[in-house]
């Protein structure tokens, strides 16, 4: 299913842009590794106390987290910067979920921010021209102890 971007306005339609899927969210290093590569960006790995931080930045400074477990799989994505990153790349096998959810949120109004809460998938995006960010997770692997609302 493909969502109307007149639905939308041109800020939220440009962050559900199809291209092909990567895995990502719920994915593993490997996922990280071809996100790297199909954004051109540079990677940095960070340990932190209960998961690993990489941290790609693209050529056009959007700047995309990806957090994964110490058993290896991605909980959490978020980006910040000028352009928005490709969605379906970045949320792999929960990009349906979240079409579905955003179609069905589709409110005139509110055109910029959109929030979806389902019991796997959790995502808040704001995006304005030369301005996007948000996050996204699922609730079924963050770690004990990872508190969702400080990742940035």
């Amino acid at each position: 299913m493909r969502i109307k971007p007149q639905l939308l306005g041109p800020a939220l339609a440009i962050l559900l842009w199809q291209a092909p899927a990567f895995a990502a969210l719920g994915g593993d290093v490997r996922s990280v590794n071809a996100d790297r590569e199909m954004m051109q960006g540079q990677l940095l790995t960070t340990p932190m106390q209960q998961f690993d931080l990489h941290e790609i930045t693209t050529t056009g400074g959007t700047v995309i987290r990806e957090y994964m477990t110490r058993q290896g799989n991605v909980f959490a994505v978020s980006w910040r910067g000028p352009f928005p990153p490709n969605l379906q790349q970045l949320f792999g096998s929960y990009y349906e979920q979240f079409q579905s959810a955003a179609a069905n949120s589709a409110q005139s109004g509110s055109h910029r921010m959109l929030s979806i809460a389902a019991p796997d998938f959790v995502m808040q995006a704001l995006g304005r021209m030369r301005s996007f960010h948000g996050k996204a997770f699922v609730p079924s692997l963050v770690p004990a102890g990872v508190s969702v609302a400080a990742l940035q």
